[in-house]
């Protein structure tokens, strides 16, 4: 019987709609009020979710601000990023920008981005789940 091989991280894709508190939900699972570190597609460390975020809106947005204020931006990131929990380090989840109607360019990112880690001889860097998760607000 041949050894099956195991990732030594759990890589997972969450998917939904923008500033739906993905995020949020993602620290409720792992049972933490923490940030999440961010890490580049090279693997370096670059700061805290609030923090990376923050900078890439200032960024797109030509401005610098120190608290989160509402934006067209707001929510904007990477999907190529890695987002680990350090009380979790087991996981590694990869954030959609969000699905918006007529929104074609985030479909094309989020499936190029699929397809390559689906094509990726190595298992670490493969997708294990890809989760879209149902946020119902009442307005």
């Amino acid at each position: 019987m041949p050894i099956v091989k195991r990732p030594k991280r759990f890589r997972v894709l969450v998917i939904g709609r923008a500033n739906a508190g993905k995020t949020t939900i993602l620290r409720a699972v792992c049972g933490t009020h923490e940030e999440p570190e961010v890490y580049d597609r090279k693997g370096r460390k670059i700061g805290s979710v609030r923090a990376t975020f923050h900078s890439i809106r200032d960024k797109v947005a030509g401005t610098s601000r120190a608290i989160l204020s509402p934006s067209a931006t707001r929510g904007e990131h990477k999907i190529e990023y890695s987002m680990v929990f350090p009380s979790n380090a087991g996981y590694i989840f990869h954030d959609s920008r969000g699905f918006e109607s007529g929104a074609t360019d985030e479909l094309e990112l989020v499936r190029d981005f699929i397809q390559a880690r689906a094509t990726s001889n190595n298992l670490d860097e493969q997708l294990h789940a890809i989760w879209y998760p149902i946020i119902i607000t009442s307005y």
